[in-house]
């Protein structure tokens, strides 16, 4: 008889949680009614206290986010959105039968962010606008997109609309996650994979662009534009010989584009590599004898060639005054033959480097260029083969 008697007290109680429970939504859905936000969310969590696995509360409680995200700011709409979501996914779960009709709550709410993302960035485009109120009206499409994107993850184009508003906005670096993740719910996009790596790139990330880019080049092999970015990422973070690897395919597909040629004869340059890169330079003012950096780069190798020689000159100047008093006349005479022979080198080598400069010179006059750094190499290698008229006049534009 006790063991009854306990059973009816212990159902009796649990009755009373949700007599309890019950009477708090009611009261929450009485303020949630009236806008009492703050009142309907107190009794929400008490009944929620009180019965964890009340279904009914997890969907007032989502529709009270809800009203919470239109009757605040900016900084706590998306909280808002994302707790309301929550909730309505919870009550799903612990009633299937709700299932439908709250979709069709969810459906309507996307929809709305939706239409108010794309009002908020038309707003951006009609009469003249400050700077300042242009810039509000494009982060508030960004947020709603945002909020869109919250309610239905999987749907690409609230990212890519969140993502526009946002670079419309100048924060290219807050357009990163979206574009991010609409390339990981939608379908591979040339225009995403170009905005995220000139993104990475102009904010000092290139080590972030180049699995980007190299994702962008797989999927999109043949766009141009695109390699050239991954180029540069490779080059930007150090990856010399993979970037060469990737520049000699570019160029062996590619021949006659001059960029391909421009940048392998510089990341050659760079890798001291200076014939191979004299070769592809060359090549590139063939194709566009107007390529003021070809001409350049292309003296900057012929001087650099003849710097590494004079490193050599000097190696052997040096072995032989330290080793004169132990060789043979012939010895020293071969010695200073080939030292000769070096020091004939490095100056054919500033001569062959005074054209190419002329030229970047001189188109880079038409241009409105800065002309310092072709100046100063033009002053060096006018000082090497005793030009000193022409000396004087570049030490203006050279700021020596």
């Amino acid at each position: 008889m006790k063991r009854y008697l306990f059973l009816f007290a212990l159902l009796l109680s649990i009755s009373t949680l949700a007599q309890s429970a019950l009477a708090q939504i009611r009261r929450a859905e009485r303020a949630l009614r009236n806008q009492e936000l703050e009142e309907a969310m107190a009794h929400i969590n008490t009944a929620l206290e009180e019965d964890a696995e009340n279904d009914k509360a997890y969907e007032v409680r989502a529709r009270i986010h809800q009203a919470q995200a239109l009757a605040m700011g900016p900084e706590q709409y998306i909280g808002h959105v994302t707790a309301m979501t929550s909730d309505f996914l919870r009550a799903m779960e612990l009633n299937p039968k709700t299932a439908d009709a709250i979709t069709n709550q969810l459906q309507i709410f996307w929809i709305g962010e939706f239409n108010k993302g794309i009002a908020e960035f038309n707003n951006a485009q009609g009469a003249d606008l400050a700077e300042e109120q242009l810039q509000a009206h494009y982060h508030l499409s960004a947020l709603h997109f945002e909020a869109s994107a919250v309610v239905f993850p999987d749907s690409a184009d609230s990212y890519v609309n969140w993502a526009y508003a946002l670079l419309r906005a100048s924060d290219d670096v807050g357009a990163i996650r979206p574009l991010t993740l609409a390339l990981e719910y939608g379908s591979p996009d040339l225009e995403i994979y170009s905005f995220l790596g000139r993104i990475y790139l102009t904010n000092e990330r290139a080590e972030e662009a180049v699995p980007v880019l190299e994702e962008g080049v797989a999927a999109f092999p043949e766009d141009a534009a695109l390699q050239d970015l991954l180029l540069n990422a490779y080059a930007v973070t150090g990856q010399i010989e993979r970037a060469l690897n990737a520049y000699q395919s570019a160029v062996q597909n590619a021949p006659n584009n001059k960029v391909y040629r421009y940048n392998y004869g510089s990341l050659l340059l760079q890798a001291e590599r200076f014939d191979e890169a004299i070769a592809h330079l060359t090549e590139a003012i063939t194709i566009d004898p107007d390529y003021v950096d070809a001409h350049y780069n292309l003296g900057a190798a012929f001087i650099n060639k003849a710097n590494s020689i004079q490193v050599q000159i000097n190696a052997a100047g040096d072995s032989l005054r330290a080793h004169k008093d132990a060789m043979s006349a012939e010895e020293q005479a071969a010695e200073t033959t080939k030292i000769d022979d070096l020091v004939a080198q490095r100056l054919a080598l500033y001569e062959q480097s005074i054209p190419p400069l002329e030229a970047a010179k001189r188109l880079g006059e038409v241009t409105d260029r800065d002309l310092q750094e072709i100046c100063v190499a033009l002053y060096q290698a006018y000082g090497q083969t005793n030009q000193l008229d022409k000396l004087e006049s570049v030490s203006a534009c050279a700021k020596l």
